[in-house]
């Protein structure tokens, strides 16, 4: 036992004594200080700052023991049960404590992943295909020169450091998942798995509440911020779980039996935004599978138009269509229309749309609400031009995860190209009527918001996995 302490006790210090001498040191440590600076911007707080600070003892120790993979795994864990954790401490303290446990270790752990790739003498492998990067830095460079006209600086740039940090993960799970196809099973794994948590808990609570005669219209989110977040966490999942569910549920009666739980967990959100995002992508891969598509798309199409059209627990047909909460989103929408013709070019600067909204809307109430709309919320906060950019990304997208697709000899990164596709094939109809964490300045802290910058690299990563003759 004292020669095994002795002996990681050695190799401790020799990992440390390694970091200065390895090529890449004063870059990595560079970003670092990087990342702090921008955290200074995310987080004022003192309580964060010390929370973010003993975090990162204990990653750092953590990375010295070369254990990175867990990191990430703990990462998606912690963070899809903030706010339930969140729940023990006063609501106030969310802004502060919530977003500093979010990106605080997020930056931790592209720090620890960066820097174990340089002590492992491993490359840092590049992303080189050159469309979607180059439309992508576009985007970004024009978030950039929205600085020089933000009605609000500092919060512009605190938002543009979302996408900076959202990007920057983008490419370390780009790497992580290149290295080795396992890393992608355990991290769809334990998606899956948060799925079938939060789908099963919300059928089981709209249940006794049905039959406890409890109106659940728009009630149920579980330990998140609101129903819409609850619904939005399902969409993203489902496509993902129904292309490679079988690597998790083995079983296809009970993969089945686990699917229609989702479906009916994300009927229950009542988010009309998520069911059309979630038949758009289940349309997709129905069609993209052959598996009787026009059968099976109808009987879908029937299900969420029936579910329009019948009172909704005490909540009749009309006041469901044309009740405050529909008529209410048509003012912000027009309320942000007018405020990105006032800033056409540049926008009012990220995340200050709603300053300048406010003066377009009547309704008290409404002053405070987002743009429902990702499309109309870049218009108005980084011009009309950002909304074109962030289009060809999507198209830039659509059009290599389809061929990349198509040239893949596994199955199973098949079925994960397949079901990326998929999602974001809903998240180009979700961001139409609803708030997105995409390409867009957001403000929440839970891991479903980093969902669509982790897909984004998967059938990236599929294509060099296969190259390198390394793919199962």
């Amino acid at each position: 036992m004292i020669e095994q302490d002795n002996l990681m006790r050695t190799n401790l210090l020799v990992t440390i004594r390694e970091i200065p001498r390895r090529r890449g040191s004063a870059i990595i440590l560079g970003s670092i200080l990087l990342g702090l600076v921008l955290a200074r911007f995310m987080m004022i707080s003192p309580l964060a700052a010390i929370l973010v600070l003993s975090s990162g003892i204990i990653l750092a120790l953590t990375f010295l023991l070369r254990k990175i993979n867990y990191l990430i795994f703990g990462w998606f864990c912690l963070t899809s049960m903030i706010w339930f954790i969140m729940r023990s401490l006063p609501t106030h303290l969310y802004p502060y404590v919530g977003r500093g446990i979010f990106w605080g270790l997020l930056i931790c752990i592209i720090a620890a992943w960066a820097i174990d790739n340089i002590l492992s003498a491993r490359p840092f492998l590049p992303f080189d295909h050159v469309p979607l990067k180059a439309t992508i830095l576009i985007f970004l460079l024009w978030g950039v020169a929205t600085l020089f006209t933000s009605v609000d600086v500092f919060n512009s740039v605190k938002k543009l450091s979302h996408f900076i940090l959202a990007l920057a993960s983008s490419y370390m799970f780009y790497d992580f998942f290149s290295r080795d196809q396992n890393n992608i099973k355990k991290i769809i794994g334990i998606v899956i798995v948060i799925l079938l948590l939060i789908s099963s808990i919300t059928v089981l609570i709209a249940g006794y509440s049905l039959m406890s005669g409890v109106v659940i219209y728009k009630q149920l989110y579980l330990w998140f911020i609101n129903p819409n977040v609850l619904g939005y966490i399902l969409f993203m999942c489902i496509p993902i779980f129904i292309t490679t569910g079988h690597e998790v549920v083995s079983n296809r009666t009970l993969r089945i039996c686990a699917v229609s739980v989702a479906l009916l967990a994300i009927f229950f959100s009542f988010h009309r935004t998520s069911w059309l995002a979630t038949l758009s992508s289940i349309a997709f891969i129905l069609f993209k599978g052959r598996m009787k598509a026009s059968m099976w798309t109808a009987a879908i199409i029937g299900i969420f138009v029936s579910a329009l059209l019948l009172p909704v627990f005490g909540e009749d047909v009309y006041q469901f269509f044309t009740g405050e909460r529909y008529t209410g989103r048509i003012e912000i929408w027009q309320a942000a229309w007018n405020t990105a013709c006032d800033y056409p070019i540049l926008g009012t600067g990220p995340g200050n749309s709603m300053e300048i909204m406010s003066r377009y809307i009547d309704t008290p109430w409404l002053m405070e609400e987002e743009t429902h709309s990702v499309y109309l919320k870049n218009a108005a906060e980084m011009g009309f031009i950002s909304v074109v950019i962030m289009l060809v990304i999507y198209v830039t997208f659509f059009a290599s995860s389809e061929r990349i697709e198509r040239n893949l000899k596994s199955d199973y990164l098949r079925n994960v190209s397949r079901g990326v596709t998929a999602t974001f094939l809903g998240l180009l109809i979700h961001g139409i009527f609803e708030n997105g964490y995409f390409l867009t300045p957001f403000v929440a802290a839970e891991f479903h918001a980093l969902l669509p910058y982790m897909f984004l690299s998967l059938p990236f990563a599929a294509k060099r996995l296969e190259e390198r003759g390394e793919a199962d």
